[in-house]
């Protein structure tokens, strides 16, 4: 080894120690803050406010040397994508420690403990969220883009943990005051933003050790009416046809036909869709599925109907879709609309 090649290598090395020193210091200032919870302990939850403060002196002292290094190494290929990488990753780090931060500072507002079934479940997400941010900063100190997607899909374990707390404080919101409602959601949400973090620091890994830029992402979309028989199964194969790889399409009806409308079959065909499997299906409770819909797409909703109970991740939006007598007006209608969509979704590359 070369003194230069030698040089290279301390520094890349003094550089990983830090970033795992200040990776092990955001994870225990989160843990640190939820145990203090658990025990109501004001005096830790200060300790974890002040303890920032150090940790955000290290993050600027980390991109001080990934400067340096460019600088002295003039790196290429790899060991330029790695510096790249730590430089957003200690953005990452920085944030992580401010929301434990924040749930101490929230705690500190009130004046009454948390009840120990909400302590058990900010427990619960709190060790998800920390178990990933761990093996996300060791995936991406070892160069492991395996281990980095694999760590990743816990981010649906906290989001599921998250929806599931957002609904039932929404549905007992009545029992809370205001300040402790608006407190636990708070709490809860800077946990699940927590894993976030360690989601964003597997991407990193994946640049990293690869060279390849975040994959867009692909939206879960379900398409709903009354009876699923028509409009929203022709949504459902205009969105699949038009745009395959931007999406995973479904349909169901909140009181579902007993079979698809005679029409269906025939405009399909004239343009092409695949209703092949086409069959009136009945809307699930939708937190119950494995994959989370990103966005649902009520057709014709009536007004104010609370026909959907959404969880916390997904969005709703409502179209009044006129049913001409003329059905190759309705898909022309349709096309439009999702076109417009799948743009905001996913920019004018969509197609």
């Amino acid at each position: 080894m070369t003194l230069y090649e030698q040089r290279l290598s301390e520094d890349l090395q003094e550089i990983r120690i830090k970033v795992q020193d200040i990776a092990d210091r955001v994870c225990a200032a989160l843990e640190n803050a939820v145990a203090a919870i658990a025990k109501d302990d004001r005096e830790a939850l200060y300790q974890v406010v002040l303890d920032d403060y150090g940790i955000n002196r290290d993050i600027r002292c980390i991109d001080k040397r990934c400067h340096e290094f460019v600088a002295r190494h003039l790196p290429a290929a790899g060991h330029l994508r790695f510096i790249s990488a730590v430089l957003r990753m200690t953005i990452a780090l920085e944030r992580a420690g401010d929301y434990a931060v924040t749930i101490s500072r929230v705690m500190l507002q009130l004046s009454n403990p948390l009840s120990p079934k909400i302590v058990e479940r900010v427990q619960e997400m709190s060790a998800i969220s920390i178990k990933m941010m761990g093996d996300a900063t060791r995936a991406f100190l070892a160069g492991d883009a395996e281990a980095a997607i694999e760590t990743k899909k816990l981010d649906y374990e906290v989001d599921r943990a998250y929806d599931e707390i957002f609904s039932a404080l929404m549905e007992h919101g009545a029992d809370r005051e205001p300040q402790e409602l608006v407190s636990l959601l708070k709490i809860f949400s800077k946990v699940e933003r927590f894993s976030d973090q360690a989601k964003n620091i597997c991407e990193e890994t994946v640049f990293s050790a690869t060279g390849k830029m975040k994959v867009p992402k692909v939206f879960n979309v379900l398409f709903v009416d009354e009876r699923n028989d028509l409009v929203s199964l022709l949504a459902e194969a205009i969105a699949r046809k038009a745009y395959p790889g931007e999406g995973v399409y479904a349909s169901a009806g909140w009181s579902p036909a007993a079979e698809i409308h005679p029409d269906l079959n025939r405009i399909a065909e004239q343009f092409g869709f695949d209703v092949s499997r086409a069959r009136p299906s009945r809307v699930r409770k939708l937190d119950t599925f494995p994959t989370p819909y990103h966005l649902v797409v009520a057709l014709n909703m009536p007004q104010g109907d609370a026909l959907l109970d959404l969880p916390y991740h997904t969005i709703l939006r409502t179209w009044d879709v006129p049913i001409p007598e003329n059905l190759e007006s309705l898909v022309h209608d349709l096309s439009s609309r999702i076109s417009a969509l799948m743009e905001k979704l996913r920019g004018k590359q969509a197609d």
